[in-house]
């Protein structure tokens, strides 16, 4: 791969991440100066495999801070339309067994340390 072709994907991820960072829990003003930062940092990487290395990285950033912002979409639903009916406790559903195994085992590694 090219050093152009490179240097466009990273222009692309950073603007993604500028975009995404408008919805910032904490504000743009303050997700804008950090990223920058972050990329900053590895400006004067030359080597083609930690330049990929970096873009991998902010691809995940990426997708983490898109299931940020859906889980506060879903939270913000939930909370003004109520929980499905088949998800309300006692009606048999399986988010109560995913959170009882959950719970239990958190319990067992807290218990073996």
């Amino acid at each position: 791969m090219t050093a152009s072709q490179l240097r466009t994907q990273v222009k692309r991820i950073y603007k993604d991440l500028l975009y995404l960072g408008r919805d910032y829990p904490l504000g743009y003003a303050y997700f804008q100066p950090r990223l920058h930062g972050a990329f900053m940092s590895q400006a004067g990487l030359q080597d083609e495999q930690q330049i990929r290395d970096g873009i991998e990285r902010a691809e995940f950033v990426k997708r983490e801070i898109e299931a940020l912002y859906y889980l506060k979409k879903y939270r913000a639903m939930r909370e003004r339309y109520g929980a499905p009916p088949s998800a309300e406790v006692g009606t048999g559903s399986g988010m109560e067994r995913v959170e009882n195994t959950a719970a239990t085992a958190t319990a067992t590694a807290t218990a073996a340390t």
